[in-house]
């Protein structure tokens, strides 16, 4: 195993091509803006998207990019918006829903594919859950699998996928069911079926969100044995501390909502545990961490 130190992470991507899901997303977003304003030489950035309530790809990426959240980069490097280029698709449906042609433009020219697209409601169908975090990944690396220039693809997991230990350390676990036979289940069996058969996964993982993404990260780590793969766990992502503006965020998930409430004032007392951690990171020290592990993976070469 080798890498190159010196080599910057401005340096690494310029002349990259980044292939991105989940862009419309909290995390892709400020993925995006610190790309193009920190990193202005990548070539390009793909972006997978599906059109949603009545507006377009191209008129859902106009929409995001009036956002205040790209206010510095609009006055400081507009030119850098021209290097979006968004893909029709939809990681619910099989083969991510691309066109031949957009796949063999993905094919052709990506060279670091970040997978940061995830349903993470708690109570989806044990069906959907399986189609948008683990079909949808095994899917994602049957298409890297053909990338000519891959240098790394990089797998945004949870930091609760394992919560059944006590500690998650830094390394692969196995899986607590089979992907292929449980990717197999979800697209043969009916949804009554499937209510009977979740019950049964749950045994194993509280629901069906940390059951998908569990099954997610075997797919990585089987595929890894043939393609640069990487694995970045966060916790309960938040509001930016800095970049590219302080507290900066778009929706009320997780424990947004309660900091809102005290915040304003609407929420005064609550039963917690006052020796309990909680486990929260702003998103820019995600996109960050995002950047520096696909920069280490694509300056690493081992010997498979």
């Amino acid at each position: 195993m080798t890498i190159d130190p010196a080599k910057s992470i401005p340096a690494f991507y310029a002349g990259q091509s980044i292939f991105l899901t989940g862009p419309t997303g909290f995390l892709g977003k400020v993925f995006i803006e610190k790309v193009l304003r920190s990193c202005p030489d990548v070539r390009e950035i793909f972006l997978l998207m599906r059109p949603k309530k009545g507006l377009s790809i191209n008129e859902r990426l106009e929409k995001i990019l009036n956002l205040q959240l790209f206010d510095k980069l609009r006055e400081k490097q507009p030119s850098n918006f021209k290097k979006l280029i968004p893909i029709s698709g939809d990681v619910s449906e099989k083969g991510l829903g691309l066109s031949a042609v957009d796949k063999q433009i993905l094919v052709e020219r990506v060279t670091i594919v970040i997978h940061a697209a995830a349903s993470v409601r708690f109570n989806d169908t044990l069906k959907y859950a399986i189609f948008v975090n683990t079909r949808a990944t095994r899917d994602i690396c049957i298409l890297a699998q053909g990338m000519k220039n891959l240098k790394a693809l990089v797998y945004v997991s949870t930091a609760f996928t394992h919560v059944n230990n006590l500690f998650t350390e830094e390394k692969a676990y196995p899986p607590i069911a089979d992907w292929q036979k449980m990717i197999d289940v979800a697209e043969s069996l009916d949804e009554h079926t499937l209510k009977v058969f979740t019950a049964k996964c749950l045994d194993y993982a509280p629901n069906t969100y940390i059951f998908s993404k569990n099954l997610a990260e075997s797919i990585i780590q089987e595929y890894s044995s043939f393609l640069p793969c990487a694995i970045v766990r966060p916790p309960i992502v938040t509001s930016s501390i800095k970049e590219p503006v302080p507290g900066w965020i778009d929706n009320t998930y997780g424990p947004i909502g309660l900091y809102i409430g005290g915040g304003k004032g609407v929420i005064r007392v609550g039963c917690c545990n006052k020796y309990v951690h909680e486990n929260v990171i702003p998103v820019d020290i995600v996109v960050k961490v995002m950047l520096v592990v696909s920069w280490k993976r694509g300056l690493t070469r081992y010997d498979y």
